[in-house]
């Protein structure tokens, strides 16, 4: 959507119905934003997206001269919304948000202008039927709504009871142009205090074509995805108590009384065992004691015992003489 502001739909209601009690007969009727005036011959898109606000600068320098003077004397309307986009500029980047009454279940009154014409269409087997279509009259940003943007719609609040009358005077089609709707725009022009809005950043998908969801007229840190609601998950989470499983009790079968006797005391305590204990055993030196001395294997010998000399004993020497060779070799 293009201009200089824009409502919640593309496709806007005007109107000329209003709270207040008026002497006039009012009607409602559905419009599209972007007036087409009743002289036009085609619905041309590069027409209507200059149409889509009115700057009340426009509308008082120009008076009858200008488009406008074909319709700010009897076709004047009010758009209600919940609320309108605006973008605030951050260096390169631009971040939407969104402006409406501080109690969100009432809606603002936009001052808007409208048309109506009837464009034949070649081939059309049934007779055309009438275009409404609006526009939005725009002034400069009041000094508390500057910092977002310098244009803003010229809105009338129904809690307001200036606002009231204001907007009473805007339907009432007996007000001329020239003594009562002139100094009536000027005024605006001069800073017409108002009521305070509530402005808060939205999501950047509003800017794309085609999306529509109610979450984006939500405060970004309110949103089911957004920062605030994740932060309160974690509170959540961390408030909640643990949860402590039980262990079921197995019937008492033949495999689960030789799993009980597997687990003697010597194997309780290598499960105790943690990692500082084998580590402590690790680092520890161990003192093997000294092993004895193997004797050799066998049987033991016996000691002989030495013969006795006997006094009476002779050699054989003694008995035969020396032979000569023996004695020789000797």
């Amino acid at each position: 959507m293009t201009g200089e502001t824009s409502s919640t739909t593309e496709r806007a209601e005007g109107t000329s119905t209003t709270p207040a009690q008026s002497r006039h007969n009012n009607m409602l009727q559905t419009m599209r934003w972007g007036l087409v005036p009743h002289y036009s011959k085609s619905d041309n898109y590069s027409t209507t997206a200059n149409t889509i606000n009115a700057r009340v600068e426009t509308i008082l320098e120009r008076g009858s001269n200008s488009m406008w003077g074909a319709v700010i004397q009897t076709n004047r309307c009010l758009v209600p919304a919940q609320g309108y986009y605006e973008w605030l500029t951050k260096g390169k980047s631009k971040v939407p948000h969104f402006v409406r009454h501080p109690d969100e279940s009432n809606n603002i009154y936009f001052a808007g202008l409208w048309d109506v014409v009837t464009l034949e269409q070649e081939g059309a087997t049934e007779p055309p039927k009438p275009l409404y279509t609006f526009s939005i009259i725009t002034i400069p940003a009041r000094p508390e709504m500057e910092w977002l943007h310098d244009r803003m719609p010229l809105i009338f609040s129904p809690t307001s009871p200036g606002d009231m009358e204001r907007m009473n005077k805007w339907l009432d089609p007996e007000v001329s142009w020239s003594y009562e709707l002139m100094p009536f725009l000027t005024s605006y022009l001069q800073g017409v205090p108002g009521q305070p809005f509530t402005i808060y950043p939205v999501p950047p998908e509003v800017g794309k074509v085609g999306n529509e969801s109610k979450s984006f007229i939500q405060p970004v840190d309110q949103r089911k995805d957004g920062i605030k609601a994740l932060f309160a998950k974690q509170n959540r989470q961390k408030e909640e108590p643990e949860v402590s499983t039980s262990t079921e009790t197995l019937p008492e079968t033949t495999s689960n009384k030789k799993r009980e006797r597997s687990k003697t005391p010597e194997s309780l305590e290598k499960r105790e065992e943690g990692p500082s204990t084998k580590r402590a055993k690790l680092d520890t030196p161990v003192k093997t004691p000294a092993s004895p001395r193997k004797k050799p294997q066998g049987s033991p010998k016996k000691k002989m015992a030495s013969p006795v000399k006997d006094p009476n004993a002779r050699t054989i020497s003694q008995f035969f003489p020396i032979s000569p060779r023996k004695a020789t070799s000797e």
